[in-house]
């Protein structure tokens, strides 16, 4: 791999860490969550060896990039299709700041709105 063909990669531990502290100081997000396809996500992947967080996964590939799968609960009252592009405006640009890895999908599922 030449220098211009190298990519910046930061440890996982610290893109789960940043991402989960950006998403929980939005307002309108309650907290992750593990329910819906992202449980099952979860624990194939943990069964596979790959680590991830509650309501939070990341996979990476070489040839697509990263790409994050993301459970959350909103509180009531917010408009849930504008924050959800929202959080993954933020997540991608946290991402764009840490790595130069080819970002390939953010996925938001909204499992719960809580007062």
């Amino acid at each position: 791999m030449s220098q211009d063909e190298s990519v910046t990669i930061v440890p996982e531990e610290e893109v789960y860490e940043k991402i989960e502290k950006a998403v929980l100081a939005l307002p309108e997000v309650s907290h992750f969550t593990a329910d819906g396809y992202q449980e099952m996500i979860s624990g194939i992947s943990q069964a596979f060896g790959f680590r991830g967080h509650k309501g939070l996964l990341l996979r990476r590939s070489r040839k697509k990039g990263i790409k994050v799968y993301m459970s959350l609960a909103l509180h009531k009252g917010c408009r849930v299709n504008e924050t959800a592009r929202y959080i993954q405006m933020v997540v991608r640009n946290l991402l764009l700041s840490l790595t130069d890895e080819t970002i390939y999908g953010i996925d938001v599922t909204i499992t719960d709105i809580v007062d």
